[in-house]
């Protein structure tokens, strides 16, 4: 009871440091259970909703109808025709009508019935942004429908007009699911089947055993998307990916940290306590006492960390999991409670700090007693790195400042360390930022010169109309990876609708094959080489050599002259699927198969940066705090081990802003190496992110850090520095003057 009375008072002697290790326990804690819960209990409602309402694994269209009975019986597969219509409610705002389907993407009701004659279900979020409630009624091509209630479709959880959008705004675009007899009334509708295998693990190769029996009766795919590139759907398992990263890399990050932190500080409180352990020694205590009382510290710090950070973590989680759903809304028929993970958060942190500092310990009591009761052996020698320093030259106060850090070196690192993680937490979220900035400014404004892009449902030749510019398209797979996909689009060679440039910034046209730094990145070939594909409509094969690489992050596309692409894919050579144009058009109903606004676009990515504002203010705010914590504990240290050193000073007529900077000022190279270290390794990590993602995504992200968010993180890092530096100083002031003295005395 005496030892454990001691260790009380230790700990509130110096409540600061302990304190500080508690919080970024309970930080590490409270991270890895919040984003592991939300990560598993989304992979599951999307595991569970996907099987209860049988998510599709494609969908496609065709030139002719086909016996959708007779093929999922050949394929042992549910096969179903469904379909889609965009409708304008009012002007300016699209709703996407669902045909209702009972074999597959089976919508779900999420409040209210299902649609009968003249009804039609809402997704939630577009009915409440614009003030429809059940039972009120909606117009939709000249008829009105009663809203039944709100759904929740499985092969469109994301609810995005197109990939182009990146984010959705309910006020402009909505869903809605209406019976086979109102949706056979729509115009401009499309048909579309869809297809769930009965066999779950070689989805791939079924999907091309059906493509290959279609296109063997003659029958022409128009459009053929599997799911699982479909990012209405796979963003949601995308963000699983992202939160079972960052559930792994952060909280270890900040125990790696708390490690760092209490084996620092064991090892300095067992040193410098090595009188009074020799005096335990001396009253009787046995070694195995002696270890106990001094693991006491790191399992009351982790104790307390791990179960008040894991309480917080499981109270936020229903939170944290619900947020999530406003952006991936889907019916949640159980939450799970993993109680290993809980276990697993609670433990890992006490065997690890316990363990740290049970080596630490057993390395100190293997010390003779008589000497622990001088003080213990080398107490004063110079490390390697402190004697091979030449400072002769140097003022005084580099000399001191210098030396302060190389005489100790894990306190140095531990500083480094922290400053690196609390970069790279802050730097995150702008880095984000500047990624998408870049893609929008020097990829889709640059590369894009038109206003609308306008996609017919079969070739045409001819003229294009008057004050638009004709392309042609192809969708294709690459040979020996059908996973990767992307399109090969026949430009005029001398269009301005294109802007394209090379690595060095020289404008050039489309004379020759040319592929997209993005598509040259994901396929890794360079100017010379050759690409061969598919096409993914008749399965015929084409090998093209790459003539010039566009610095651009617009899209993944192959671009060649258009004759050349007709030329290529056995098209008339006045034949083209599209038109660019910088002002709206009207078509007849069927003509048109899709429709694409640069504008909506760019509408798109600025909501996407807009609503990155808070997680972006977060993330500096948390490594405000957490850099706050790591400074103001190693600033503190430097200022219990200089105690001597800073009477000394007191004696001799220092004033206190020399002290200031001779003590506290120490720190700054350290906290400036680290910020620069931080970047590196901050983009280094978002890049393997990003290359992870580039699948779920289909774009492949450009890591960009702005100059002037780079100037802002390390403004943040020097004011918590300076911050901690003004924490510490009343530490200073309190150290009296007789503290030489007694030293000195000893």
């Amino acid at each position: 009871m005496t030892l454990f009375r001691k260790v009380i008072r230790t700990m509130l002697e110096h409540k600061a440091r302990y304190i500080g290790a508690m919080l970024l326990l309970m930080i590490s804690s409270m991270m890895f259970v919040v984003l592991n819960m939300t990560s598993i209990n989304l992979n599951n409602t999307f595991t569970v909703f996907s099987e209860r309402n049988v998510l599709s694994d494609a969908e496609f269209s065709t030139d002719s109808e086909i016996d959708a009975a007779a093929l999922g019986q050949q394929f042992a597969a549910k096969v179903e025709l469904g379909g889609t219509a965009d409708c304008e409610v009012k002007p300016g705002q699209t709703l996407r009508v669902f045909s209702m389907m009972n074999l597959v993407n089976i919508p779900a009701v999420q409040e209210g019935n299902l649609p009968g004659d003249s009804e039609i279900m809402l997704d939630r979020l577009f009915a409440e942004t614009n003030g429809y409630k059940i039972g009120d009624t909606i117009t939709i091509a000249n008829k009105d429908f009663t809203v039944s209630g709100y759904t929740l479709l499985p092969n469109y959880i994301y609810v995005i007009k197109s990939k182009e959008a990146m984010m959705n705004d309910p006020k402009t675009f909505g869903v809605g699911v209406v019976g086979q007899a109102d949706f056979d009334s729509l115009p401009d509708r499309s048909e579309v089947y869809a297809i769930r295998f009965d066999e779950r693990e070689t989805i791939k190769s079924q999907e091309a055993a059906v493509k290959n029996a279609l296109r063997s009766q003659d029958v022409h795919i128009t459009n053929w998307q599997s799911t699982e590139k479909k990012v209405n759907v796979s963003y949601v398992p995308m963000e699983v990916s992202v939160l079972s990263t960052m559930s792994a890399a952060v909280p270890l990050a900040m125990l790696a940290l708390t490690c760092v932190l209490l084996g620092m500080l064991m090892w300095r409180m067992i040193r410098s306590e090595s009188v009074i352990i020799g005096t335990f020694y001396a009253q009787g205590y046995r070694r195995r006492e002696l270890r106990r009382h001094y693991l006491m510290f790191p399992l009351l710090v982790s104790v307390i960390g791990s179960v008040f950070g894991t309480i917080l973590g499981l109270l936020l989680v229903d939170g944290m999991f619900h947020f999530m759903l406003t952006a991936f809304p889907m019916p949640v028929y159980e939450t799970i409670v993993n109680p290993w993970l809980i276990v697993f958060a609670v433990l890992l942190p006490i065997i690890i700090l316990c363990g740290v500092t049970w080596g630490i310990i057993g390395k100190i009591l293997k010390t003779p007693p008589a000497i622990l009761m001088k003080g213990g052996e080398a107490k004063n020698k110079t490390n390697f790195l402190e004697r091979s320093l030449r400072l002769d030259r140097l003022s005084f106060t580099t000399k001191f400042q210098i030396r302060e850090q190389v005489r100790s070196l894990s306190r140095t690192f531990f500083l480094l360390l922290g400053v690196v993680v609390a970069t790279m937490l802050m730097l995150y979220g702008l880095t984000m930022k500047s990624s998408v900035d870049y893609m929008l400014n020097e990829g889709v404004k640059e590369m894009y010169n038109l206003k609308y892009e306008y996609v017919f449902a079969s070739e045409k030749n001819g003229t294009p109309p008057a004050g638009t510019e004709q392309f042609g398209a192809a969708y294709v797979s690459l040979a020996d990876n059908e996973d990767v996909s992307f399109y090969v689009t026949g430009v005029l060679p001398d269009t301005e609708k294109i802007k394209l440039k090379d690595a060095s910034g020289q404008a050039f046209k489309p004379e020759q094959t040319t592929i997209t730094a993005t598509l040259a990145q994901k396929l890794n070939v360079n100017e010379g080489g050759s690409v061969t594909v598919f096409d993914t409509e008749n399965g015929s094969r084409h090998t093209f050599i790459i003539g010039k690489v566009a610095d651009t992050y617009a899209g993944d596309f192959l671009f060649m002259p258009l004759n050349q692409f007709n030329f290529e894919f056995g098209l008339p050579a006045d034949a083209y699927i599209g038109i660019w144009s910088d002002e709206p058009m009207n078509f007849a109903q069927g003509e048109i198969q899709s429709t694409k606004s640069i504008d909506a676009i760019v509408t798109g990515f600025g909501r996407l940066i807009d609503q990155m504002g808070a997680m972006i203010y977060g993330l500096i705010a948390a490594a405000f705090i957490l850099g706050l914590i790591i400074i103001y504990i190693v600033t503190g240290l430097v200022v219990d081990e200089s105690r001597t050193s800073i009477s000394l000073m007191k004696v001799f007529g220092y004033r206190k802003k020399e002290i200031g900077r001779l003590i506290l000022g120490s720190n700054t190279l350290v906290v400036v190496v680290g910020y620069l270290l931080g970047i590196p390794a901050l983009l280094g990590t978002v890049g393997a992110l990003y290359s992870s993602l580039t699948e779920s995504l289909q774009i492949v992200m450009p890591v960009k850090l702005n100059v002037w968010y780079m100037l802002l993180g390390f403004a943040v890092v020097m004011v918590t520095f300076e911050f901690a530096k003004l924490m510490c100083r009343k530490k200073v002031a309190r150290i009296p003057m007789s503290e030489a003295l007694k030293a000195g005395t000893e």
